[in-house]
């Protein structure tokens, strides 16, 4: 009898319990792309235990409205905004989400249907068209039919893993009206799959997406869940821009003369059905996303993220190839960076570059990284001679992209030569090649781009060090200032530092003590500064954590509330 009389008051205890602790989680967004000029209801996916929530994004291109149903979003897009990606972070009273994208697309919308795993049953689609599918259980296939004629070029581009962040391996096929396989592809950005296909007669033809797990395991047979989201785009003799030269933007003027007067600079695109002038544009980068590269009423976008090298002029393969002087060798003023792609096989491209006696320099190419499927060799090679000063594959073992330190003896002229370690070429296979002077330096990572902790308690963050080039100065870690007022009073963290050796030379805690007044939805930032001579000015170097393959975010969100 007594255990009965406290039985509601302990279910009362656990439902309270069960409020405290419920946390906002969004995880992705369905449908995962819209168009420009149109107003989409969306249904944001996750855990959502007080609604409606606040949502913040990085563009000012976009509006919305929360409907009264749980989930239930209608997002306009401005007439005028770019193609590329939105970050979207929920917040309620007591937590915040991680950043979850929505894609934009200048081209018509739909979402698949259901059941649309037979040849009979698949979606018919009117191209130019984007999609929006998801893979929702184990053996799921998704079947979309559309009609072509005789010397019809289609282009098919998958976006899954490499932006939507879905940990799924994507296969798409062609087959024709019988359910005959005329063409197959995976893996052309990353894990996500693209095909290039030319219609060998009028009829209908079958396009399907199926996936395996990003990581292999021992399942056999397609695989699938809520999580396996991914975005298809389809055109036939429309211009489709696969990437844009240069792959990295250097600090300084990068631009397009029709678009940004006085930027002189032009990106390059490179696709199919292209015209030799096209009027490239450039979005800002937002406090996000990097600047993005596209070209009006085409197809095709582009992140090109920002390097360190101090110069305005990046150096792209195909305006050489246009000049004057396109049979000679380009010759680039160290540090540079020089973007291009193995086109044809047997392709190797070469750049020359003058370099001092006894300094050590470092190539290095980013390709695998953004997900091109091209894996590197460079050569280094005395120009007058044809000696190899220095030459390699990979840096690290499964690390496909190349890098290489050396130096010459004497004042001399160098080549950089670039090819595919297995002769494979295509219009897919891009690259961005930097040559700079080695010199100590370090680079600081945390695990997380959010951080959670209740007023009055502490949060300890992992700073991981990577000391680069013999870096053995100590660097002090810090957390940056808050920009809100009283904050600084309410949220602080002693510095601690990173010797040159010991364990404290790799990593180290920053301990962020919170008094029980603090209330912050916010950003904080966490840097470290390096001990060096009075003679030199030190240069803050802020901690930074991988969104995504182009993105390195230097800030991460923190959440401290009171649980109600």
């Amino acid at each position: 009898m007594t255990l009965m009389r406290f039985f509601p008051l302990l279910i009362f205890l656990w439902c309270l319990s069960s409020q405290v602790v419920a946390q906002l989680q969004l995880d992705r967004f369905y449908p995962c792309v819209v168009s420009t000029g149109t107003t989409t209801t969306i249904k944001a996916e996750g855990k959502f235990p007080s609604w409606p929530i606040e949502l913040r994004s990085d563009r000012e291109d976009i509006s919305w409205d929360l409907n009264e149903e749980s989930g239930t979003i209608e997002l306009t897009v401005d007439p005028n905004a770019h193609p590329g990606v939105i970050w979207f972070r929920a917040l309620d009273s007591n937590s915040a989400s991680d950043l979850v994208p929505l894609l934009i697309t200048n081209t018509s919308v739909v979402t698949e249907t259901e059941p649309n795993q037979k040849r009979g049953e698949a979606n018919q689609i009117d191209l130019p068209i984007s999609i929006c599918g998801r893979l929702e259980k184990s053996g799921d296939l998704d079947g979309y039919l559309f009609s072509a004629t005789a010397g019809e070029q289609i282009i098919a581009t998958l976006r899954g893993h490499q932006i939507l962040g879905s940990p799924m391996d994507a296969v798409l096929q062609i087959a024709d009206a019988d359910g005959n396989i005329l063409f197959q592809e995976d893996d052309t950005h990353g894990l996500d799959p693209s095909i290039r296909f030319v219609s060998p007669s009028d009829g209908n033809y079958l396009l399907r997406v199926f996936a395996f797990p990003e990581t292999p395991n021992s399942t056999i047979g397609y695989a699938g869940s809520a999580s396996y989201l991914y975005t298809l785009s389809v055109c036939n003799s429309d211009a489709w821009i696969e990437h844009f030269l240069p792959l990295y933007r250097p600090v300084g003027n990068i631009g397009s003369e029709s678009t940004n007067p006085g930027e002189t600079v032009p990106v390059v695109p490179v696709g199919w059905s292209l015209a030799s002038n096209e009027s490239v544009q450039l979005a800002p980068a937002t406090d996000i996303s990097p600047m993005t590269a596209f070209v009006p009423g085409k197809h095709g976008w582009q992140w090109i993220p920002s390097t360190k090298i101090q110069r305005d002029d990046p150096m792209v393969e195909y305006l050489f190839e246009a000049s004057e002087k396109a049979e000679k060798t380009p010759t680039a003023t160290i540090p540079f960076s020089f973007s291009g792609h193995i086109e044809a096989q047997g392709e190797t491209d070469t750049i020359e570059f003058k370099v001092k006696a006894g300094k050590r320099y470092r190539a290095s190419i980013d390709a695998k990284r953004f997900g091109y499927p091209i894996d590197t060799t460079i050569s280094i090679v005395a120009s007058d001679s044809g000696e190899v000063l220095a030459k390699n594959d990979d840096q690290i073992r499964n690390i496909y992209d190349s890098a290489v330190t050396f130096q010459s003896k004497e004042d001399a002229t160098l080549k950089a030569l670039i090819s595919d370690t297995v002769d494979s070429f295509g219009p897919h296979h891009a690259y961005s090649l930097t040559i700079q002077e080695v010199t100590p330096s370090f680079t600081l990572t945390v695990p997380s781009g959010r951080f959670s902790v209740k007023p009055g308690e502490e949060l300890e963050v992992i700073v991981a060090i990577n000391r680069l080039d013999g870096f053995d100065k100590e660097i002090e870690i810090l957390l940056e200032p808050f920009l809100e007022a009283g904050i600084n009073e309410q949220i602080t963290a002693e510095p601690v530092t990173s010797e040159p050796k010991g364990d404290s030379a790799k990593t180290v805690k920053l301990i962020i003590k919170t008094s029980q007044e603090a209330d912050y939805q916010g950003y904080l930032q966490i840097t470290g500064l390096p001990k060096v001579d009075e003679s030199m000015e030190p240069s803050k170097i802020s901690a930074t954590h991988e969104l995504r393959p182009e993105i390195l975010v230097d800030r991460q969100f923190l959440n401290v509330r009171k649980t109600e």
